[in-house]
């Protein structure tokens, strides 16, 4: 049986993965992001996968960058090492930081425009990869990362994540 990784269904070239990034969408402050994908997509692939987190000394981490690509995979709770594409999109310029606080004091805040990557709409919330996450770190690089993602399964075009 021929195994499928993520890339097969993509076919990004060298130069795109080089400046790739996947954004690993794990349960914050109690909150499943499954969950959010399913009441609204586009919540979950612009607070989620375009975040920054604020710093008190003013100097927010920057993890994207302009003309990068992200690829959102969100963590599926029947098994921690399963994951569902929710989206890949073009980091644009980044955000200010809001001035006030959000009313829950959350530190994270959407720091970037993103731009859809519309030709791979027809994966979104349908590609299930199979990934054992070993490193804390939310953000990774694709290169390297993308031969490990292997597809488990493409639901149909009527089911959904």
């Amino acid at each position: 049986m021929k195994i499928f990784k993520l890339n097969d269904l993509l076919h990004l070239t060298d130069e795109e993965i080089s400046r790739t990034k996947i954004r690993f969408m794990t349960n914050y402050n109690g909150t499943e992001p499954i969950k959010v994908f399913r009441r609204d997509p586009d919540e979950l692939n612009t607070n989620w996968l375009l975040s920054r987190k604020r710093n008190d000394n003013g100097k927010d981490a920057e993890h994207l960058h302009k003309g990068n690509n992200v690829i959102g995979l969100v963590r599926l709770p029947e098994n921690n090492d399963l994951w569902g594409l929710t989206c890949l999109k073009r980091i644009g310029t980044p955000l200010e930081c809001p001035k006030e606080k959000s009313e829950d004091d959350d530190p994270y805040y959407v720091g970037y425009e993103g731009e859809e990557l519309t030709e791979y709409r027809k994966f979104y919330g349908r590609v299930i990869v199979r990934y054992h996450k070993d490193a804390q770190q939310l953000i990774q690089y694709a290169e390297g990362l993308l031969d490990n993602l292997i597809v488990e399964k493409v639901l149909s075009s009527a089911e959904s994540l």
